[in-house]
């Protein structure tokens, strides 16, 4: 892809922020869909940083990437104050654990101060977060409000109000949601938009559309009830439910969607990315 058309593209995904976050339902391919914009930003002349929650956001593929474990970060920030050779020891004897069970969100809190940390750097042009799927997504970003909450001073009240400025930031923060073509992760993203759009004011980019079945029309020159009809009758009810809702995520939300093709190996992400990413002009975009 050349960089003109790169950097076309990502403005039409996300935009121009600094950090996005892509999430959805668990399943739909939103570890994939990260990767592959990570992919078009870089290829754009850009210098993304693909962060990831866990092992198993897929092999690094040139794209830079850092893997947040809470217990890691926690860690890290109890170093960095004052802790030092105390640190794995606290962690070891189970003190950390016992503070997280009091102060609730604590864990949630640092992770996303070292997003913060990583976006302010701008040692990086975009931070690209592979967040948890959407239902943990959403109690990730109310955890400094209610921290907020409960601590009006010191250093964990500066923490969540720095990263609540971060996430309610328009130009510099956003999200994009990962569906698929079916009922109930439709309607579950339909919730999860209203909700980050209402009680988290958080921006939300677009949505994907991820893994659409091929088009397939209706044949009437096949024997009726043979092995082909029943197949063609199968695809092609399959692909026009898909295509209803689709329909349906475009009606109930005023954000550009886009309608991903389903690749090969999709459950493997850097190898789904970069089918997806290769195949950029089968992309259909509305909005």
């Amino acid at each position: 892809m050349e960089t003109s058309q790169a950097r076309v593209v990502l403005s039409e995904l996300v935009g121009d922020p600094r950090l996005v976050l892509v999430t959805g339902k668990g399943g739909v391919g939103k570890s994939s869909i990260a990767r592959l914009i990570a992919l078009i930003a870089q290829a754009g002349g850009l210098k993304p940083l693909l962060v990831l929650f866990d092992e198993f956001g897929g092999e690094s593929d040139g794209v830079e990437q850092v893997i947040l474990l809470p217990d890691a970060v926690m860690l890290e920030y109890l170093e960095t104050h004052g802790f030092g050779p105390l640190a794995q020891r606290l962690l070891k004897s189970g003190v950390i654990d016992a503070v997280s069970t009091a102060i609730p969100g604590i864990r949630d809190l640092l992770v996303l101060a070292k997003i913060k940390q990583l976006v302010k750097s701008e040692i990086y042009d975009l931070v690209l977060v592979d967040a948890p799927a959407s239902g943990h997504l959403l109690s990730l970003l109310s955890s400094p409000a209610g921290l907020s909450a409960i601590a009006s001073d010191g250093p964990v009240a500066q923490q969540s109000a720095d990263v609540i400025d971060l996430l309610r930031d328009q130009e510099l923060t956003g999200v994009v949601l990962v569906t698929l073509p079916e009922e109930t992760p439709v309607q579950e993203t339909t919730e999860v938009y209203t909700h980050l759009t209402t009680s988290l004011a958080t921006h939300v980019l677009s949505c994907i559309v991820n893994r659409m079945p091929a088009m397939v029309d209706l044949r009437d020159d096949l024997a009726f009830g043979s092995a082909e009809q029943r197949a063609n009758y199968y695809l092609a009810s399959r692909a026009n439910f898909a295509r209803v809702q689709a329909h349906a995520v475009r009606e109930r939300l005023p954000i550009p969607t886009f309608q991903l093709p389903y690749v090969e190996q999709a459950s493997q992400p850097t190898q789904a990315a970069q089918s997806l990413y290769d195949q950029t002009d089968t992309w259909r975009m509305f909005g």
